[in-house]
């Protein structure tokens, strides 16, 4: 005769073996890590104040950026001059200082002004931004923007160095960009352990 609990306990042990795994997973998973800036940008320029990189629950990266007041896309916009973005510099490959990052994760305001896109931009042969990718763009309140990504877009490297950047609409001056942490200063962000990683 069929043992009607079978069929039951055996489901009870996936869920369990699920949680489990769900668990171990979670423990695996790298700590985010955050870099807190100062109110110090110059007078009328976006202020970053907190960045944060870290990784999702499917794996993919996520970056929010917090600046010191609340803005919306069209603040991105410029009258004339280049337009303003708030981008995640990332050397996955080079040394910071020695090199231009080797990606760089923009937000930008579309055209009707009211919304944002995300883009994964990298250098080319001649030294333009060519668009490698996408970002999925949130929000989480008035001032802190995210970015979500996948490892992939980006060589799905060992280790990540990065800073954060925000340039104010219309102005092309070194005065007119906001860092954190400050220039030429990067944090790093460790997605797994590996005796392969570059210095």
């Amino acid at each position: 005769m069929p043992v009607h609990g079978a069929p039951r306990l055996a489901l009870a042990a996936c869920a369990a073996a699920l949680v489990l795994s769900a668990a171990a997973s979670a423990a695996d998973a790298p700590a985010p890590v955050v870099v807190k800036d100062p109110r110090d940008a110059g007078t009328g320029a976006p202020d970053l104040t907190r960045v944060q990189l870290g990784l999702t629950s499917d794996k993919r990266l996520r970056a929010a950026l917090t600046l010191a007041a609340g803005w919306v896309a069209k603040d991105l916009i410029a009258t004339q001059g280049p337009p303003g973005s708030l981008c995640l510099r990332l050397w996955t490959v080079t040394k910071p200082g020695a090199a231009p990052p080797d990606f760089l994760v923009c937000i930008t305001a579309r055209q009707d002004e009211e919304t944002t896109r995300g883009s994964i931009l990298k250098p080319g042969p001649d030294g333009t931004l060519e668009r490698a990718g996408g970002a999925i763009v949130g929000r989480t309140s008035d001032r802190t923007v995210t970015l979500r990504f996948s490892q992939t877009a980006i060589g799905r490297p060992a280790r990540i160095r990065f800073a954060a950047e925000v340039t104010k609409p219309g102005c092309a001056r070194v005065s007119c960009v906001d860092t954190a942490p400050d220039a030429p200063q990067t944090a790093t962000f460790r997605l797994r352990e590996t005796s392969q990683a570059r210095p």
